[in-house]
């Protein structure tokens, strides 16, 4: 699975961090991708190392270029769970990584400028599934706001393209709870005093994403 986009600062790193958890604390081998220049998975991870206590181990590697591809697909068999942190711009280390992967997660925020990306992610995986007609595309709200009208306007938009791209029933609030805990390299689940709203969010998010129950 793949947190993707061609906008930065949309919450890929963090929403993928935390998806690796909750997988490893549901007993999953993990194995959490930093294909990202900017390496923020991969500070993560440095500070999850940090951290003391007994947490879900999450195994954590950098690559970046076309080789994710094959890289990915050696990799596969040994994990149960793959997770990737795509970077911030369509780049040829995203289409590689899209090329082989199931499901692409597509954050938004409920307005802005990562909006008017839409067509542009709705071609992208369209190409993409030339080589991996399996590929499938899901949008969500991601930083939602706790009341207004943007949150379904944005949702509205990701139907235009429900030829390409499944909109999801879920959002994820803009939670400090989810960003303090982060930067600790923790996910929110399991910070010292969890906000329950971001962890309830986070494990609706998870278990749309795999499957492994129906989302409220």
């Amino acid at each position: 699975m793949i947190a993707g986009g061609i906008k930065g600062g949309i919450g890929k790193s963090t929403l993928a961090a935390n998806l690796a958890v909750l997988a490893a604390r549901a007993g999953q081998e993990v194995l959490l991708v930093d294909a990202d220049p900017q390496e923020t998975t991969a500070t993560w991870a440095a500070a999850r190392v940090e951290q003391p206590g007994d947490l879900a181990p999450v195994t954590t590697v950098s690559i970046v270029g076309k080789q994710i591809r094959d890289e990915l697909r050696r990799l596969s068999g040994k994990y149960g769970v793959v997770i990737v942190d795509a970077g911030a711009r369509d780049t040829s280390t995203q289409r590689a990584a899209l090329s082989v992967a199931n499901m692409v997660l597509l954050p938004f925020p409920p307005r802005g400028p990562d909006l008017w990306t839409l067509d542009a992610v709705a071609q992208t995986v369209s190409d993409v599934r030339t080589i991996n007609e399996g590929l499938r595309a899901v949008a969500f709200v991601n930083r939602a706001d706790p009341i207004g009208s943007d949150n379904a306007e944005a949702e509205a938009a990701f139907a235009e393209h429900a030829e390409v791209i499944e909109a999801a029933p879920i959002r994820v609030g803009n939670r400090k709870g989810i960003a303090v805990a982060h930067l600790a390299g923790l996910a929110a689940c399991e910070a010292q005093r969890p906000d329950a709203k971001a962890v309830a969010e986070l494990d609706a998010l998870y278990r749309y994403a795999f499957n492994t129950d129906n989302a409220p």
